[in-house]
């Protein structure tokens, strides 16, 4: 009996390990810039969304607002694996990369602006700020979140 309980104990500890050294690892590899941080070629501004309008407005293409926080796993998925999959990025590469920390005070009024009421919201954006469709939450594999995005940017 104190063998089981010892293999689960164990068992359980390497999951939990696991699960937090590949958290570790992914957010490693994506830098961490104050104003843009590089996926490959994708380039996303980070807290400004000045900056990513304006970008969107010159480029002519929508603005990608993705509403996050560190403390929310779905957002850690949707940032450290869905947006940097390579499946992803023809898709992402249509449009202008913001990323909104919505824990940071100086973001606050955007949560409020778009009323996000859950996270991640990716709200979709003309360069203005006028918003076009969001998608809350992720799905189920990164191929029917393209999916979304390209149905989403078919009517733009």
């Amino acid at each position: 009996m104190k063998m089981k309980r010892y293999m689960i104990v164990l068992m359980i500890a390497g999951l939990i390990t696991g699960a937090c050294g590949n958290s570790g690892s992914a957010s490693n590899e994506e830098g961490n810039g104050q104003q843009q941080e590089s996926t490959g070629e994708l380039s996303w501004f980070m807290d400004d969304f000045d900056a990513a309008s304006a970008e969107a407005e010159s480029s002519g293409k929508p603005l990608l607002i993705d509403m996050y926080a560190d403390w929310c796993g779905p957002c850690v998925t949707l940032g450290e694996q869905y947006f940097t999959s390579d499946e992803m990025y023809p898709i992402l590469s249509r449009f202008v990369l913001l990323r909104l920390d919505v824990d940071n005070p100086s973001q606050a009024s955007y949560a409020r602006r778009y009323n996000v009421s859950a996270i991640p919201c990716v709200v979709i954006t003309e360069a203005d700020g006028t918003e076009i469709d969001r998608i809350v939450g992720t799905t189920r594999t990164i191929g029917a979140y393209v999916s979304a995005l390209e149905a989403i940017y078919e009517h733009i």
